[in-house]
């Protein structure tokens, strides 16, 4: 039960966020080293992504590759919407 409750938290914490994982692939492939590395801030997804983040060097290669595109996609300002009033 305990697990369950720990996988839930995880998902709910890795889920909405732009730096960190959108679809259920891409959830799962970080699921497991959000537990191992980063499982003293879970729920806080905010928290989990800055960790996940500052253990590039150790999370899985599929993981990593997730990371970096969010990472990129949430710095590249082509991908800020600016406004257009004036």
């Amino acid at each position: 039960m305990k697990v369950q409750v720990a996988l839930a938290l995880a998902l709910l914490a890795l889920s909405p966020v732009a730096v960190t994982a959108e679809t259920q692939e891409e959830q799962q492939a970080c699921t497991d080293d959000a537990f191992n590395f980063c499982g003293h801030v879970i729920p806080d997804r905010d928290r989990v992504a800055a960790c996940l983040n500052q253990n590039l060097s150790r999370i899985s290669s599929a993981c990593r590759v997730v990371m970096i595109r969010y990472s990129k996609s949430a710095s590249d300002p082509r991908d800020r919407v600016t406004s257009t009033k004036q």
